[in-house]
């Protein structure tokens, strides 16, 4: 199997990745999203896998969180599995709630709400890509189901 780059695939397949992606933003309504895909390598075979990191950008305080990744051999198989994945966590995860802040701005406090299977997945979300030692979590808070 030979990785292809969009230039090289047919436009229909480009056509319905472009339209998971936006049935993606329209099931996180006014989130701002970014999709990000890399090559990784696969351990349990010879054919490398495509990661999906589908990454928050809270335009308010100018910092991005990991919302959910998978992975998988193609690119339209990994969107449909998120779109599933979207169905379900907003009905099976729990809500958490973050206070924090950057330590290069320590006197502003930020709160962002995150859904996760625990604490430390919620975790894992919030410091995606980010140095720990740059923030100050003050609280984590579980909250009620509406």
């Amino acid at each position: 199997m030979e990785l292809q780059n969009a230039i090289q695939q047919p436009i229909e397949v480009l056509l319905q990745e472009i339209e998971l992606e936006n049935q993606i933003r329209n099931l996180l309504d006014d989130t701002q999203i970014y999709f990000d895909y890399n090559v990784v390598p696969n351990l349990n075979g010879q054919y490398p896998l495509i990661k999906l990191d589908l990454i928050t950008i809270n335009k308010e305080h100018n910092h991005k969180f990991l919302f959910h990744s998978n992975q998988g051999g193609a690119k339209m198989s990994i969107l449909q599995e998120m779109i599933i994945y979207i169905d379900e966590y907003k009905k099976q995860q729990e809500t958490y709630s973050i206070e924090w802040a950057d330590i290069k701005i320590p006197n502003r406090i930020e709160s962002s709400w995150f859904k996760g299977n625990d604490i430390f997945d919620i975790l894992n979300k919030f410091y995606y890509t980010k140095e720990k030692s740059q923030f100050k979590i003050f609280k984590i808070k579980l909250m009620p189901e509406a």
